[in-house]
């Protein structure tokens, strides 16, 4: 069955999540990702937990390197090399998308700025992921998801009454888990247009900072109406109650209350029907300490009570189909990877081939696409401008 990405050729400089994510997602809707390392710039996920670096591909690589960047073919090339920077030209005057998600001036200060690659190819898609955006006067600005969550406005929601502000953190990083959908989104809509007849190349910008802001416009709106949301943590004002509760053995359980069912809590907990929302938490976080986590779930559900145990990763991969249908999908070794948010057929996931070791795939792609002869790339090799571990 065709992809939609079928025939699309992607020259990805993505790293870490919003740029190596994006570029993910468009190897599994059927792109050619040729991922560009450097023999002096690694993506970082190859050491994100261990802070060793893996130059592994499969298996071997960390789990964040491998799941960010499945389906990828892997090339390393010294981009600060003119012979480096010809190659990379040569594979965008033969490809159609060229994704980054680099510092801004980067790009430039390597020689590859926009109007250099449109002239290897007229045609190009750029897509720039920033934090700041592509123009302007934060541009440049270093950013992390804890300042882009703060710059966007996210963080201003976030934290319990009379607290500060909680961001997603360096394992989650809500702003890169989010602009690779957005990202992925808008190629695949100029892929479309390609397709359909459109002609001429691209530019295309998607600001993590914009991004972040767009998700909690509403909440901007009512602010500017004279509602601003107060810093609530787990409650919420349109629930009686709501929170998390730690369960007898110590497990934490999610409980959302309409008013509609005040009274079947107030009946398990043995609560007054007029009980104040405050005597109705604390009498629900006593109840649920009395018994495990699956009992207490099973009794407020039996109520019409919506709950359900927090899950750990590992609860999530035991689940299967019980806890996710594509989210995930299997490797050849039968691990678990990630896969696709969506489903756009009944065909299970399968992933084209595994995360790249680092040059992989260089002398192939060298070749076949790019049209390098085995001398040349052979001398690139001996000189340093590229690594090739073919396998």
């Amino acid at each position: 069955m065709r992809k939609p990405l079928d025939g699309c050729r992607i020259v990805d400089f993505g790293i870490i999540t919003a740029g190596a994510a994006t570029s993910a997602l468009l190897a599994d809707l059927g792109a050619d990702v040729i991922k560009i390392e450097s023999p002096t710039y690694r993506d970082p996920f190859r050491a994100w937990s261990s802070g060793s670096m893996s130059l592994d591909g499969g298996p071997e690589c960390p789990a964040f390197f491998r799941s960010n960047n499945r389906g990828k073919r892997g090339i390393s090339i010294d981009l600060k090399q003119p012979r480096g920077r010809e190659a990379v030209l040569r594979l965008v005057g033969r490809s159609h998308v060229v994704l980054d998600n680099f510092s801004r001036g980067v790009l430039e200060r390597l020689g590859l700025d926009a109007e250099t690659m449109r002239r290897a190819n007229p045609d190009i898609i750029l897509l720039s992921i920033s934090g700041q955006g592509a123009a302007g006067p934060d541009a440049k600005q270093i950013s992390y998801g804890s300042t882009l969550e703060a710059v966007g406005g996210l963080a201003w929601l976030t934290g319990y009454a009379g607290g500060p502000p909680v961001v997603s953190g360096r394992e989650l990083n809500y702003p890169d888990q989010i602009v690779s959908l957005f990202a992925a989104g808008v190629v695949l809509a100029a892929w479309l247009q390609r397709q359909g007849g459109g002609t001429g190349g691209a530019a295309l910008d998607v600001c993590q900072r914009e991004l972040t802001s767009f998700l909690v416009g509403e909440a901007f709106l009512a602010a500017e109406e004279g509602e601003a949301p107060a810093r609530s943590g787990n409650a919420a004002p349109e629930f009686a109650v709501q929170g998390c509760y730690r369960s007898g053995e110590g497990l934490w359980v999610a409980v959302t209350v309409e008013e509609a069912a005040l009274h079947a809590l107030g009946a398990l907990l043995g609560t007054a029907d007029d009980a104040a929302p405050a005597t109705l938490d604390a009498a629900l976080a006593a109840w649920m300490s009395g018994a495990d986590a699956a009992t207490r779930v099973a009794a407020l559900s039996a109520s019409g009570i919506a709950a359900a145990a927090v899950r750990s990763g590992g609860d999530l991969a035991a689940g299967g189909a019980s806890s996710w249908d594509h989210a995930f999908g299997v490797t050849p070794e039968g691990a678990l990877i990630k896969a696709l948010p969506f489903r756009i057929d009944p065909a299970p996931f399968a992933m084209a081939r595994d995360a790249p070791a680092v040059g992989q795939h260089t002398a192939a792609v060298l070749h076949e696409i790019a049209g390098y002869e085995e001398a040349e790339i052979l001398d690139m090799a001996a000189r340093g401008i590229i690594e090739c571990r073919e396998g």
